[in-house]
């Protein structure tokens, strides 16, 4: 190497040798290597105190007794001693823990560690919440969020980018926190087959767009609330023999389940034919608390419907940088979900983009501007916005709806 590196003009002078080594280090796949030591050496601040935290506990003794260690809560302690196991597994162990939860599997060890932490202490990463179809994903151990990963349209034959990133602190109040959503249980052993179908449903109804998280576990009022609702049940006389006592009993049933605060129709809105449907396809083998089970599975609880509503719309309102396009994001969003149901795939990726383009923007979108985001010559122009999107996105600002959009829902 040295013999075929030629200086006949000393310009490397007494830097000869470390060119040399660096060309001999590169050339062995040293900048790799160097690229893999950064990441394990520089990665987020929670995994920073994790491995601090283990550290301490590992030094700790009666003799000498560690100030950090003292100062640790017990969720601290419980996250440090999670590490431990986690840094003990194989990568192919580690994988497993991620294909178990239906996360996306790939990674240096220190990065498939980080989403095994991240995933078991917080919740398995939901779908993203703004396209609402593909998966989050943590780039390197080095991220202190998640982004979309994007997906592929099979119907338009299109592969559709990453759009949004979330963070993977839990804490809302943090400045500029958007915390990605977020699904529970996360398996620390591989799930059997029911649970496995549970999960797959979950993740089903995440990518459609019915949930954005779930919590945990069900609290001990909710179990309370359930049995009683069971109890009630049972006590309505079991009559299916023709179609009035079926009418009766639903209309039972129905009571049941609207005093007990299931989102259920009223009578008034079709609630008893809505109980009737599901006590006909079920009346044969069925009772009053597996109907009631039933319902329970398809409707939910209308206080945890609001949660979910709530949870929906502050996901929605972090996508947009400024909130106040919120309404301007919806009517273009529900624009391009109406153009693919019919079909016009192009549309929908275009009404797609500019969906993005003003959840990204910095400024409120107001009647005075509206109009200049699809104009070519204004510094106003948005990326994927022309002139009949901002047309539509100037109707909704200066009237609160879109007429094409009121047609289009009729129709």
């Amino acid at each position: 190497m040295e013999d075929n590196l030629n200086d006949p003009d000393d310009i490397l002078g007494n830097h000869m040798e470390e060119v040399i080594t660096a060309i001999t280090v590169n050339s062995s796949g040293g900048a790799r290597k160097n690229k893999t030591n950064k990441e394990d050496s520089s990665v987020n601040k929670f995994l920073t105190s994790v491995k601090r935290n283990s550290e301490a506990l590992a030094n700790d003794s009666t003799e000498q007794p560690c100030k950090r260690v003292k100062k640790m809560s017990k969720m601290e302690k419980k996250e440090a001693e999670l590490y431990d196991d986690l840094k003990r597994m194989t990568i192919d162990q580690l994988k497993d823990y991620l294909r178990w939860n239906r996360q996306i599997v790939g990674g240096t060890k220190q990065l498939l560690i980080l989403k095994c932490l991240d995933g078991a202490l917080r919740g398995r990463l939901g779908r993203c919440p703004m396209c609402a179809r593909a998966k989050l994903k943590i780039e390197d151990a080095t991220s202190e969020v998640a982004i979309c990963a994007g997906y592929f349209d099979e119907e338009a034959g299109l592969r559709v980018p990453a759009c949004t990133a979330v963070s993977l602190s839990l804490q809302e109040d943090e400045v500029g926190s958007n915390p990605a959503p977020r699904l529970h249980p996360w398996y620390r052993k591989e799930p059997s087959e029911e649970e496995a179908k549970e999960l797959d449903s979950l993740d089903e109804q995440a990518a459609s767009g019915k949930i954005v998280s779930v919590q945990k576990s069900k609290s001990s009022s909710y179990k309370i609330t359930l049995a009683k609702l069971l109890e009630e049940a049972e006590k309505i006389t079991w009559k299916v023999g023709n179609k009035v006592e079926l009418k009766e009993t639903a209309t039972a049933l129905l009571e049941v389940g609207l005093n007990g605060g299931l989102a259920l129709p009223s009578a008034e809105n079709g609630g008893t034919k809505t109980v009737g449907r599901v006590l006909v396809a079920n009346a044969r083998s069925a009772s009053p608390s597996k109907i009631l089970k039933l319902l329970i599975d398809e409707f939910g609880f209308a206080a945890d419907k609001a949660e979910e509503e709530k949870a929906a719309t502050a996901a929605i309102s972090n996508i947009c940088k400024v909130e106040t396009n919120v309404g301007c994001y919806l009517i273009l969003d529900e624009f391009s979900k109406l153009s693919q149901t019919s079909g016009d795939f192009r549309k929908a990726n275009s009404y797609r983009k500019a969906a993005q383009a003003i959840a990204g923007l910095n400024m409120e979108v107001t009647i005075d501007n509206a109009l200049s985001l699809g104009k070519a010559s204004s510094k106003n122009k948005l990326p994927g916005v022309g002139k009949s999107i901002a047309e539509k996105i100037n109707e909704f600002v200066a009237t609160g709806s879109v007429e094409k959009l009121e047609e289009l829902r009729a129709s």
